[in-house]
C-alpha cells in the first residue's frame, strides 16, 4: 500500500498465490482474477483499517510508547507497523517497507505475537538490548535459553532465508502496559535487502511517481 495524489493504491505480491494453492480456502478472501488489479481509493482499504486504530485514535497515545513511537505521533500506518495489526480471525501480518539506515542497514521493530513468560523471574532476567535467538516459530533469550515469545511470520521468513546476516534483540521494556505489549524487539539486517525476492514482487503497478 502506498499513498500518493491524495488516494491509497493497495495491490498483491506474488506470495498470495502460494498461500492459496497451499490453503485454497483463502480464495473466498484473494479472488485469483483480481489478484493483479491495483485498487485506489480515499480511504485506507478495508484489509488494512481493520487492524488499525481509525476508530479511536485517542487511544493511540495510551499505546505508542510502548511501540517506541513519539506521543505526537498519531500515523496509524506507524503504528499498525509495530503493533503488527493482528486479529483473532488470522495469522496475517503487517510490516512496513522500510529503507536503510546510514550504515546500509535495515531495521524493523515489532512486538511478539505471543509472549511467554511464563515466571516472573525470567522477566526479572532481561535487560534492554539482550540478544534473541531465533528458534523456528520461538524467540529465544540467548543468556538464560528461555522461551519469550512467538516471533511474527515475516520475521521468521527473514531469519529463515538470511540466518547469518540478522541480528535480533529486546529494543525496550514496558513494565505498565499489558502483557502482550511488555516488549519491543528489533531485528537489523545486514548486507542485503528484505523482501527483495519473488515472492515479495507486487503482481500489479503501483504509480509512484
Amino acid at each position: 500500500m502506498i499513498w500518493r495524489d491524495g488516494q491509497y493504491q493497495t495491490c498483491f505480491v506474488a506470495g498470495v498465490k502460494d498461500l492459496i494453492a497451499a490453503a485454497p480456502l483463502w480464495r473466498h478472501h484473494f479472488k485469483p482474477e483480481a489478484l493483479a488489479v491495483v485498487k485506489t481509493t480515499r480511504e485506507i482499504h478495508c484489509d488494512y483499517a481493520c487492524r488499525m486504530p481509525l476508530d479511536r485514535p485517542q487511544e493511540m497515545p495510551w499505546h505508542l510508547p510502548s511501540l517506541g513511537l513519539p506521543m505526537d505521533s498519531l500515523d496509524p500506518i506507524a503504528f499498525v507497523a509495530r503493533s503488527g495489526g493482528y486479529r483473532e480471525t488470522d495469522s496475517l501480518d503487517i510490516f512496513p517497507e522500510i529503507q536503510p539506515d546510514v550504515d546500509g542497514s535495515y531495521r524493523f521493530y515489532f512486538l511478539l505475537r505471543k509472549l511467554y513468560l511464563a515466571d516472573e523471574a525470567v522477566v526479572n532476567d532481561l535487560m534492554e538490548g539482550d540478544k534473541i535467538d531465533p528458534q523456528d516459530w520461538w524467540a529465544i533469550h540467548q543468556s538464560t535459553g528461555q522461551k519469550i515469545g512467538i516471533l511474527p511470520g515475516y520475521i521468521r521468513a527473514l531469519v529463515a532465508s538470511h540466518r547469518q546476516q540478522v541480528e535480533m534483540k529486546i529494543q525496550q521494556i514496558n513494565h505498565s502496559t499489558m502483557l502482550q505489549s511488555r516488549l519491543l524487539c528489533s531485528l537489523t539486517c545486514r548486507g542485503f535487502i528484505p523482501f527483495s525476492s519473488p515472492e515479495y514482487q507486487i503482481l500489479g503497478y503501483l504509480d509512484e511517481g
